[in-house]
C-alpha cells in the first residue's frame, strides 16, 4: 500500500480540504484512482461523521470508494499545518491518507488501527517529526508498519 513515490514534503495548502486535494491529485497521478473528484468526496464525507485529526499534529483521513484502483497509503508533511477539528484542537501539518477501493473490507481498517497504535507512542511520532524526506520517512514506515 505504501511507496516511497505516495510520499511527499512540504504541500503549499491553507485548509483541509486543500490538504485532501493534494494528496489524491498525487494518487491520480500514479494511477491508483479513476476520478479525483470522487475520492476526495468520499474523504470529506468521511471526515463529516468525525474528525481524523488524531492529534499531535497528525490525521488519518481515509475514504472507501469504487474510482480507488488499488489500495493506496499516501503520506504528506503541510508547510504550514491547517485546522483539522483534531482531537486535541492542534492544526494538523502530518497526512497518512488511506485509499480503498469501494470493495475492499478489512484492509484499511487493519492499517488504520496499526497506525492508530503507533501514534500513541511517543517514541514513534517524535522519530515521525525528525524525518525530512520522503527515503527516511518511507523506511522508517516499512520498519515499523510491517
Amino acid at each position: 500500500m505504501l511507496e516511497e513515490r505516495f510520499i511527499q514534503f512540504d504541500i503549499q495548502v491553507r485548509t483541509q480540504r486543500e490538504a485532501v486535494e493534494a494528496l489524491v491529485a498525487l494518487a491520480a497521478a500514479e494511477q491508483r484512482i479513476a476520478d479525483q473528484q470522487l475520492v476526495v468526496q468520499a474523504v470529506l464525507l468521511r471526515e463529516e461523521e468525525g474528525t481524523t485529526g488524531f492529534g499531535q499534529g497528525i490525521a488519518i483521513p481515509h475514504g472507501k470508494s469504487a474510482s480507488v484502483l488499488e489500495p493506496t497509503l499516501l503520506v504528506g508533511r503541510l508547510g504550514k499545518p491547517v485546522d483539522w477539528q483534531a482531537m486535541d484542537d492542534a492544526p494538523v501539518d502530518t497526512l497518512f491518507l488511506i485509499l480503498v477501493p469501494e470493495t475492499s473490507h478489512q484492509e484499511h481498517l487493519q492499517l488504520l488501527a496499526k497506525l492508530a497504535r503507533k501514534l500513541m507512542h511517543e517514541e514513534f511520532v517524535a522519530t515521525l517529526r525528525q524525518l525530512h524526506n520522503a527515503t527516511e520517512m518511507f523506511t522508517f514506515l516499512q520498519n515499523e508498519l510491517a
